[in-house]
């Protein structure tokens, strides 16, 4: 096989993605002209057919019956290819370009799936009863049932069916009731916990706005209107009136004598 009279083409100079220089694989790369991937043999490039989508021009008329034209010789075909890299150094050139490549791509937008409604109070399953208490209801009906005389009664080895449904609900219930009683204990010290916190920090809240009120009203000048503080000062001012006295607010222009209406 004889080359197509181009100058050789280095390995290094080709991009990474465009070999395959795995061990113990037959060495490919692609081809310049019409970017197929093909063999190496003898570090060239096999020959084969130009595998793009455009025939050949021949310029020659098609009749019907004429056999399908083939594909042209591709310019590609020979090509001469230097390997002047190792296995090690194509792969470490292969996941550079990989990482580059990545470093490009725009990052890819991971929409969150819509919430599931929550489910309504209605449909929610009731708290568990206290073992205790199906314990204090079984033994309740025990009594209540012997009493009766109804057919199927409890006795002393039998029980009716509202009599086994209770001893098999307290049956389960009493195998986790301490579990559940810590976690309800530590619910409850947390709950505690919180309720404080929450108390401290509204005390000191409204024990700052006190303060704060308090210096800027505690002045006489904060209360200065336009008239002056000789009005909100005496407003301001509790003062005992002392027996048989006038008052400060009583004067000529003020009726004293008693006016009786008639109707």
């Amino acid at each position: 096989m004889r080359h197509n009279k181009r100058a050789p083409i280095k390995a290094s100079r080709m991009r990474p993605e465009h070999l395959n220089l795995r061990e113990g694989e037959t060495p490919l790369a692609v081809c310049p002209d019409c970017e197929s991937w093909h063999r190496l043999t003898r570090s060239m490039i096999s020959p084969h057919r130009d595998s793009s989508d455009k025939l050949a021009k021949t310029g020659e008329r098609r009749y019907f019956g004429d056999k399908p034209e083939r594909r042209r010789r591709c310019p590609g075909s020979a090509q001469r290819i230097t390997i002047d890299l190792t296995p090690e150094q194509w792969g470490q050139a292969l996941l550079a370009a990989d990482s580059t490549a990545t470093g490009r791509r725009s990052a890819r937008q991971h929409h969150n799936p819509i919430q599931a409604p929550a489910t309504p109070v209605t449909k929610m399953a009731p708290a568990p009863p206290h073992a205790a208490d199906v314990l204090a209801a079984y033994s309740k009906h025990l009594k209540e049932c012997r009493k009766s005389g109804a057919p199927g009664h409890c006795d002393q080895t039998r029980r009716c069916v509202t009599g086994f449904q209770l001893a098999a609900q307290y049956d389960v219930l009493s195998r986790g009731q301490d579990k559940r009683d810590s976690v309800n204990r530590k619910e409850a010290r947390v709950d505690a916990l919180i309720t404080r916190h929450r108390a401290g920090v509204a005390a000191r809240r409204a024990a700052t706005e006190w303060a704060k009120q308090h210096d800027g009203t505690g002045a006489p000048a904060a209360l200065a209107k336009r008239s002056g503080t000789a009005i909100e000062d005496a407003n301001n001012t509790c003062r005992k009136r002392p027996a048989d006295t006038v008052s400060d607010y009583r004067g000529p222009h003020v009726p004293t004598d008693t006016l009786r209406i008639t109707a």
